[in-house]
């Protein structure tokens, strides 16, 4: 497959690969495609909704604090013994 790319798109892969990381213009070409099929399968928000989400979490930290990732994990195994019907 031959393709035609502007030069402002050439300009873009050669400022990639001059950051090394990445050393030729498939790789750039490569992560560029896995991005995109990272955002369609993963990244369905509307226009400012992962915005939005970001601005929530971060009000909640300040509001509410956090937890640390014991608590959290704890807090995680409760909930699953409860659905399977064990004790909390």
């Amino acid at each position: 497959m031959n393709v035609t790319l502007s030069l402002d798109t050439q300009k873009l892969i050669e400022e990639r690969m001059k950051s090394g990381g990445y050393t030729t213009p498939e790789e750039v070409i490569r992560a560029g495609l896995a991005s995109l099929q990272q955002g369609e399968t993963h990244g369905d928000f509307a226009p400012g909704e992962l915005e939005e989400l970001l601005a929530q979490g971060e009000r909640s930290i300040h509001e509410s604090g956090t937890v640390s990732a014991a608590e959290l994990f704890e807090e995680l195994r409760r909930r699953s013994e409860q659905r399977r019907g064990g004790t909390p």
